[in-house]
């Protein structure tokens, strides 16, 4: 069915022996009066104040502008590589420890992205150009990043302009047409005022061939632009104004490949996997096709529809289409007086996305024996005897957020940070699914057109948050600190719902959901004069985190309750050899409580709450053994555990393969979360040659992931088994420092596997089919990039 990671382990060792001898970038040690390699010292906010990222008591993996270059580090997939415990369950959702987005509908994330200091919601999907840097928390930041961030924090920091006029420019092509031109640049008004311009601009063809169409999908047409102006008003007083805008309109794939054993009764087999089309004899839809249309009798509406056995290949009726566009604007301001701060960020988004692809992922040889009238689509009304489904998501979401903080500096024993945030937002949208079977359903009773189709829509959707929060910080001794923390956030969410399905047309339901909940933080660190360290940093924190609950559709419980984590951790961060390697390590255990899962029923969601237990160790190194060469490593194990849980499986929900009714709960105790592979190993390493010919440096790198198998839903069935992958990663590159020119070369995924990174069972009107999500197929090009 697919590439196993067999095929990944088959590469030569003596190859990758060569690779490893010969890999480089660019030189990210600081240089030292007797010429020995020391590692950068990366500064960050990750605790909302300026430190050196090794003095942070937070497990935190840190990429400066040079380690996203050296790591290809372009959006939002390839970050996840370098982070122990993380996974990217779609396009923009971070698992991190376990922790995440298992929930739908209007479920919050369990993993926050900010942007310079402001909350936005999702990770933009645009690749990540024109950074400063990217922090990464592990673990609850309840106490300084508040709700939604149960699993962790990732802080975005954009480049800021410089005094002098320059720049830089980039052209990078590949295959499948690949095509990706960047520029940035500053430009300095006086002493006191300077704006940095930075855009770019994708096209690509479609990583996946759809046969019915001809056309290749999955594809990227995508820009984005941002201006970043900072205003100096005195030593003591700057702001930052920062606007963005990011705009795709491409064939990006919401739904993958279709994977099915055919089963008589529940139209794919839940205990296996294939390249059949559901038997949909008993499904409802082909049922009321049967009755209301002119339908060739005894006919399985799949019959015959082709599915190739390759996992980059398709065959669909339409294909699907990807439209987006978010508006950004962020306002950060700092004041220093004495030895204090106060800090304030103030910000604005504004998007709405519209997906639509095909509904059953087929393209069906059945007809109809006389053409019929209906809707195929949004606005598309056709006459045919054709059988075409679609599925729409559509959403609009609107976001004001304000923060202040107070911070001290003083040179006594305390000191602190206390601070104030509000948050307030509107949203809209939900699922849409045109089938003519059920159109001539709802016709023949009467109905109107509002129910012409399967829905579950919200609108009206308002979200309030406002929280207090501070941390109180006491130095113990020379080497001991204490941090306490407290945060106590006030949310109220509403918003109107309909569900329709096969049903008349009803009112508009309105829910509620308000909740007000204290987190808290109580930390030590240490830092002891070991002999075998330069420096050492031990930590060990108490920490809880708390997501809010939410709003499901009217065919279900109308809301969802909060989830909350307690979380205890203890690490330790280490610098040895005269500042050549990093050793950091971190162990964890949470108690989770009311962890949101959801699915999708009847064309509606439906989300319920679990407990669960979680534990796990990591371990992130980083080396520069000497001038030439610099490694990097990260290692993590992750266990996982659900409570006492029951609840239908949408797959098999009598657990009988002879029925579909009556549903029987299961009791999902002792079952894996979701997206939590138990072990990843990822490994870099690169070799920088001294100047040759012209000045010109030569470089090579490596990088080698490894993630073991997990599973896509919590029901842990057969059918839910993503199976372990791995990745290899080459570059070349060649820089002229002195003319500002590099030329690199790259291929990733060299050994071109088609790793499914997810499984999503689909509904039981058309079928239980699962669709598969893959990463990227073998890609190779070529940068050009000068500075100016």
């Amino acid at each position: 069915m697919t590439r196993q990671f067999s095929g990944f382990q088959r590469i030569s060792y003596s190859a990758l022996a060569f690779a490893l001898a010969a890999t480089a970038t660019s030189p990210v040690w600081a240089q030292t009066t007797d010429e020995k390699p020391a590692l950068e010292t990366v500064v960050v906010v990750a605790q909302k104040r300026e430190q050196a990222a090794q003095d942070v008591p937070i497990a935190l993996s840190v990429f400066s502008a040079a380690a996203l270059d050296r790591a290809q580090i372009e959006d939002a997939t390839d970050l996840q590589y370098s982070i122990p415990n993380a996974v990217l369950t779609g396009n923009d959702r971070y698992t991190l420890r376990g922790v995440g987005t298992n929930a739908l509908g209007s479920s919050d994330l369990g993993v926050q992205s900010f942007v310079n200091g402001a909350a936005i919601g999702y990770l933009p999907q645009n690749e990540l150009f024109d950074m400063a840097r990217i922090e990464v928390l592990r673990g609850p930041q309840g106490t300084l990043y508040g709700r939604n961030t149960t699993g962790g924090a990732i802080n975005v920091i954009t480049r800021k302009p410089g005094r002098t006029f320059g720049g830089e420019a980039s052209l990078q092509l590949g295959n499948f047409d690949s095509a990706r031109v960047g520029l940035a640049f500053d430009l300095p008004f006086g002493d006191k005022v300077a704006t940095r311009f930075a855009a770019y601009g994708l096209s690509r063809e479609g990583y996946t061939d759809n046969l019915s169409t001809g056309n290749q999908i999955d594809g990227r047409n995508q820009w984005a632009f941002r201006s970043t102006t900072v205003f100096e008003v005195s030593e003591q007083t700057d702001f930052t104004l920062m606007f963005g805008y990011y705009d795709e309109d491409s064939t990006r794939a919401r739904e993958g490949k279709r994977l099915c054993k055919a089963h008589p009764v529940l139209g794919c087999d839940p205990r296996q996997l294939g390249f059949d089309s559901p038997d949909a004899t008993t499904t409802i839809l082909n049922t009321l096709a049967r009755f209301f249309t002119p339908f060739p009798a005894g006919t399985n509406i799949y019959a015959g529809a082709p599915n190739p056995t390759d996992l980059r290949k398709v065959a669909a009726d339409t294909d699907p289409s990807y439209k987006l566009d978010q508006s950004f604007l962020t306002f950060n301001g700092d004041h220093r007086f004495g030895d204090l701060t106060l800090s304030g960020v103030l910000a604005w988004s504004k998007g709405s996305t519209e997906q639509n692809t095909d509904w059953d992922n087929a393209a069906l040889p059945f007809r109809f024996t006389a053409p019929i009238t209906y809707t195929a689509a949004r606005g598309r009304t056709v006459t045919t005897n054709q059988l075409i489904t679609t599925d729409s998501f559509t959403s609009k979401t609107e976001t004001r957020t304000a923060e202040v903080r107070l911070a001290s500096d003083y040179e006594g024993k305390l000191n602190y940070l206390v601070g104030a945030f509000y948050l307030e937002g509107e949203s809209s949208g939900g699922f849409e699914t045109w089938h003519p079977a059920i159109e001539a359903f709802q016709k023949a009773n009467g109905r109107p057109e509002e129910t012409w189709r399967v829905s579950a829509l919200s609108r009206n959707g308002k979200n309030t948050t406002q929280a207090l929060f501070g941390e109180l910080y006491v130095t113990l001794a020379d080497n001991l600190r204490l941090t306490l923390g407290a945060r106590q956030t006030e949310e109220k969410r509403s918003g109107e719902s309909r569900s329709i399905v096969l049903a008349p047309l009803g009112p508009w339901v309105f829910s509620s959901f308000k909740g007000s909940k204290a987190t808290g933080k109580i930390a030590l660190d240490w830092t002891p004069d070991l002999s075998f360290t330069d420096q050492t940093l031990v930590y060990g924190s108490v920490a809880t985190g708390y997501k809010g609950g939410g709003l499901n559709n009217s065919n279900s419980a109308p809301t969802y309750g909060p989830e909350e984590v307690t979380a205890f951790e203890i690490g330790t961060k280490n610098s040895l050899q005269n500042g050549k390697l990093q050793a950091n390590f971190a162990g964890f255990v949470y108690d989770y409580s009311g962890l949101q899962l959801g699915q999708r029923i009847n064309g509606g969601v439906v989300t319920k709450n679990a407990d669960a237990d979680i534990w796990g160790l990591e371990a992130e190194f980083l080396y520069a053994p000497s001038r030439p060469w610099l490694i990097d490593a990260n290692l993590s194990y992750l266990h996982t555990e659900i409570g006492t849980f029951l609840s239908e499986d949408a797959a098999n929900p009598a657990q009988s393969l002879t029925a579909t009714t009556p549903p029987v709960q299961v009791n999902l105790a002792g079952n894996e979360l979701p997206h939590s592979p138990k072990a990843k190993v990822k490994v870099g390493a690169q070799y920088t040659t001294q100047p040759f010919a012209g000045g010109w440096t030569s470089t090579l790198r490596v990088d080698a992931l490894w993630q073991d198998k997990y599973f896509a839903r919590e029901y842990n069935t057969p059918t839910d088994v993503i199976d372990s992958w791995g990745t290899l990663d080459l570059q070349a590159r060649f820089d002229k420092a002195d003319k500002g020119v590099s030329v690199r070369f790259f291929v990733k995924n060299v050994t071109d596997e088609d790793n499914i990174t997810n499984i999503i069972i689909e509904d039981a009107l058309i079928g239980r089919y699962r669709n598969v999500r893959l990463l990227e197929p073998r890609t190779f090009g070529v940068i050009l990039e000068k500075a100016f």
